[in-house]
C-alpha cells in the first residue's frame, strides 16, 4: 500500500462541525484519507490525546471555543510530536509569522485546498522521519547498553586504551591489577601502573600494533603491573583494535581463571548491585533499566508513563549543618522511609543521586501528575524528620518527564525531569523550589543553564583543553588552541555550543572569556618545557569585542604573570567581526599595540568574505571547517577551498585549515600553500600541552 494512501490520524479543532466534515470530504477525495476527529473544547482535546497517537492536527485560528494558544500549550505540556496547521481567513505576511511564531509548523489560507494538501504531505513525511530517527536512536542506545552490560559483567578482564591511557576498564580486570573498582584506575596512564622493567616492552608492543599494518602482528602482551598496595601482579592479555564511544582504541582481553559457579551467590550479588546501601531503596542502576522498558512499551504500544524526579532543596544547608555528614545518610535513609509510605503501590521508588530521588509512575495526565507532585510536596513540606534528637524541616522541588513515543531513552527521560527541576528552581531568587514542575520541551535551554554557569563561574567548575595546530612549513613554535568545557554536576564535560549562547543572552560571556584567559596565563607559566616557545590560541565572544575594558586588563595580567605577549593570539568568529566591525577593529588595534596577535576563525562563509580584509589589519586566517570536510567527504572537490586559499594568499595570509580528520588532504593542503592545520587526526584535544611537535620536524 502506498504511504499516501494509508489513512494517518487527524485532530480538527474548529467551532464549525460542518467545517470539519469538509476537510475530511476533501482529504478523501484527493486520495488522503484520513481518520479524524472533531473537538471544540480543552478537556476533550486533552482526552484525545491520551487516549492515542495522532499524526497531525489542524485547527482555525479563530477557534473560540479553543484557541490555538492554548492547544499549542496542551501539545507542550503533554511532550507529544503533533504538528499543528493554522488555517487563516486572513492572508498576508504576518499571518503566518504569527502563527508560527505562536508554535503552529505552517499558516494556510482558508479554501486553499491544494496549498494545504501540499503541507499536510510535509508535515507527514516529516513526522515519519522523525519517528524512524527517534526508532534508530533507541535502538543504538539499546546496543549500546547491552554491549557496556556484558562489557561490565564479564569475568574475563577488559580494558580499552587510547593514547596510553584507559578509557574503559571492566571491575573484573581491576581486580586482576590489585584494584577494588574500575573507578579506581580509569582515565590513568597505563605506564602509572606498569612495572618499570616492563614499561618500554609495553611502549613498544602498544605503537608497533597501534600502528599494524601486518594482519599477523603479534596481538600478546605479557606484563606486570603495581597494584593499590604495591604488589606486583602478572597480566596477560590480547590485543585487537576496537572502537569505544566512537573512539579508536586498543582492546586488552585478559582471561579468567576461574569461573564463579554459584547460583546463591549469583542472585545476592544482583540484589546488591540493584540496591541503595543507605536507603535500602532500588539505586539508579535498578530504576535506570525499569525505565528503558518502560521507554520501549511507549514506543512500541503507543502508551504513557512518567517518572518524578524529587530533589531535596538545599540539602547540604539544611541538612549536614545540622547533623553532619554522618547524620546526613541517617537522614537519607528516613526520608526514603517516609517517600516510601507515600507512594502509589504501584509506583517504583529509587534513589538517584546524593540527595534526588526517583519515582516512575504509569500515569500519563499532566494535571494528576501535576496534583500527586504537589501532594507529595506539602507531606514533605508539613512533615517533621526527627533524626539524632534534632528536628529538620523540609521541602522538595519536584521535576515530572513524561514518557511517550518522543523520548528517545531512559536517561533523557531522567534529564528532563531534572531539567524541569532547574527550571523550576530559576523562578525563586533562594533557589528553593518547593513545587512541581513538568518537563516543557519548548523551553530555552538555556534558561536551564543560567543557574548551572552562574555556579560554574563562582565555583570554577570550568574545564580547558588543548589541541595542537601544526605547522606544514617548519615552523618550530608549539602551538594549542585553547577550548572550553563546562563541567555539569556529575563532571561530565558540556561543549561550549551549549552553553555559550546563554551565556551571552544573561551577559555572562565576557565573565567567561576572562575567566579562560586567565586560565590559560596560568597553564603557560606551569608549562616548563619549552614555555618560552609555546604560543596559546584564545577563542573570544561578541561581549568580549565589544568590551573596551579587557585589553588593559588583559596587559596586567600579562605582566603580573611575567609572560610574553607574543605567546597569545586572540581569536574571534568571522560573523562575530562582521557584525561588530567598529568594535572589533578598535579591540585588535589595541590588542596588537601591546604585542598580542589576533586571528580570524570559520572565515570564507559570508557572501564576499575577502571584504572583510578590506577593513581588519589582520596576518592569521583560520578558514571553516566546511572547507576541510567537504574536501575530506569528496576529494575531488576542492574547487572551493582552493578558492579560498589562493585569495588569502594573495592577501599574505597565514592560514589555518581545521578539522583534518584523516591523511588524505595532507598533501592537497601542503600544495595550496596552507600554513598550519588542526584536527583529530593529529590529535584530539586533552587536558594537557604534551603534544611530540619534534616528532613531526
Amino acid at each position: 500500500m502506498n504511504a499516501a494512501t494509508i489513512p494517518f490520524r487527524l485532530i480538527i479543532i474548529n467551532d464549525s462541525q460542518e467545517e470539519a466534515h469538509r476537510l475530511t470530504s476533501m482529504l478523501q477525495n484527493a486520495g488522503r484519507p484520513c481518520r479524524a476527529q472533531h473537538v471544540n473544547t480543552e478537556e476533550a482535546f486533552k482526552k484525545t490525546i491520551e487516549e492515542q497517537v495522532w499524526d497531525l492536527a489542524i485547527a482555525h485560528n479563530d477557534t473560540q471555543s479553543l484557541p490555538p494558544a492554548e492547544v499549542i500549550r496542551t501539545i507542550r505540556e503533554y511532550n507529544q510530536d503533533l504538528p499543528l496547521i493554522l488555517l487563516s481567513d486572513d492572508e498576508g505576511e504576518r499571518t503566518v509569522i504569527d502563527g508560527m511564531r505562536l508554535g503552529a509548523c505552517d499558516v494556510v489560507k482558508l479554501d486553499d485546498d491544494q496549498h494545504l494538501l501540499l503541507v499536510i504531505s510535509r508535515e507527514l513525511d516529516n513526522r515519519q522521519y522523525r519517528k524512524k530517527t527517534r526508532i534508530i536512536e533507541r535502538e543504538i542506545k539499546a546496543m549500546e547498553y547491552r554491549n557496556r552490560q556484558l562489557l561490565d559483567s564479564s569475568k574475563n578482564g577488559i580494558a580499552f586504551i587510547q593514547d596510553g591511557m584507559y578509557i574503559y576498564t571492566n571491575d573484573s580486570f581491576a581486580e586482576m591489577c590489585g584494584y577494588k573498582s574500575h573507578n579506581e584506575i580509569e582515565c590513568l596512564p597505563i605506564m602509572d601502573m606498569v612495572d618499570p622493567d616492563d614499561q618500554e616492552h609495553v611502549k613498544q608492543v602498544l605503537k608497533n600494533f597501534a600502528l599494524q599494518n601486518d594482519k599477523n602482528q603479534e596481538n600478546h602482551l605479557s606484563f606486570q603491573v603495581k597494584s593499590a598496595t604495591g604488589e606486583l601482579k602478572k597480566i596477560e592479555a590480547e590485543l585487537e583494535l576496537s572502537h569505544f564511544d566512537e573512539e579508536s582504541c586498543i582492546q586488552l582481553l585478559s582471561q579468567a581463571n576461574t569461573l564463579v559457579d554459584n547460583v546463591f551467590l549469583e542472585a545476592e550479588l544482583e540484589t546488591i548491585r540493584h540496591t541503595d546501601e543507605t536507603t535500602g531503596l532500588y539505586n539508579k542502576t535498578h530504576v535506570l533499566e525499569v525505565l528503558r522498558k518502560r521507554v520501549a512499551d511507549a514506543a512500541s504500544n503507543e502508551t504513557a508513563h512518567a517518572v518524578f524526579y524529587i530533589d531535596i532543596d538545599q540539602f547540604k544547608e539544611n541538612v549536614n549543618s545540622a547533623v553532619g555528614l554522618d547524620g546526613a545518610d541517617t537522614v537519607l535513609a528516613t526520608i526514603a522511609g517516609f517517600l516510601q509510605a507515600n507512594c502509589h503501590a504501584d509506583d517504583l521508588l529509587a534513589r538517584f543521586s546524593d540527595h534526588s530521588f526517583v519515582i516512575t509512575s504509569h500515569e500519563n495526565n499532566p494535571e494528576a501528575l501535576l496534583n500527586s507532585g504537589n501532594t507529595l510536596c506539602k507531606l514533605i513540606r508539613e512533615h517533621f524528620f526527627e533524626v539524632n534528637n534534632k528536628t529538620l524541616r523540609l521541602t522538595a522541588s519536584i521535576g515530572i518527564s513524561i514518557i511517550n513515543e518522543t523520548t528517545i531513552d531512559a536517561q533523557s527521560a531522567i534529564n528532563q525531569a531534572s531539567q524541569a527541576v532547574e527550571t523550576l528552581r530559576k523562578q525563586h531568587q533562594n533557589g528553593v523550589g518547593d513545587g512541581v514542575n513538568i518537563f516543557n520541551p519548548q523551553e530555552s535551554e538555556h534558561t536551564v543553564l543560567v543557574g548551572p554557569l552562574q555556579k560554574a563561574l563562582k565555583d570554577g567548575s570550568f574545564k580547558l583543553l588543548f589541541q595542537p595546530v601544526i605547522s606544514l612549513r617548519g615552523d618550530d613554535t608549539e602551538r594549542y588552541e585553547v577550548l572550553l568545557r563546562m563541567l555539569d554536576e556529575n563532571q561530565q564535560e558540556i561543549s561550549p555550543n551549549n552553553f555559550l549562547k546563554t551565556a551571552d543572552s544573561v551577559q555572562l560571556s565576557s565573565k567567561i572569556d576572562r575567566w579562560v584567559i586567565l586560565e590559560s596565563i596560568k597553564h603557560l607559566s606551569q608549562h616548563s618545557k619549552n614555555a618560552e616557545n609555546t604560543q596559546l590560541i584564545i577563542n573570544l565572544t561578541n561581549q568580549t569585542l565589544c568590551d573596551d575594558a579587557i585589553v588593559p586588563w588583559l596587559k596586567v595580567a600579562l605582566q603580573a604573570a611575567k609572560i610574553n605577549p607574543a605567546s597569545l593570539v586572540l581569536q574571534a568568529q568571522e560573523t562575530s567581526i562582521t557584525q561588530h566591525l567598529t568594535a572589533a577593529k578598535k579591540f585588535i588595534g589595541e590588542a596588537k599595540a601591546i604585542g598580542v596577535s589576533f586571528c580570524i576563525s570559520h572565515f570564507g562563509c559570508e557572501i564576499e568574505p575577502m571584504s572583510l580584509l578590506q577593513h581588519i589589519d589582520i596576518d592569521r586566517i583560520k578558514i571553516d571547517s566546511s572547507f576541510s570536510l567537504e574536501m575530506q567527504d569528496n576529494p575531488d572537490n576542492i574547487e572551493a577551498a582552493e578558492h579560498l586559499i589562493s585569495a588569502l594568499q594573495d592577501h599574505s595570509k597565514t592560514i589555518t585549515v581545521p578539522m583534518v580528520e584523516n591523511a588524505s588532504i595532507l598533501s592537497k593542503l601542503w600544495k595550496m600553500g596552507v600554513h598550519y592545520i588542526q584536527g583529530n587526526y593529529l590529535q584530539p584535544p586533552g587536558a594537557a600541552m604534551d603534544y611530540e611537535f619534534n616528532a613531526d620536524n
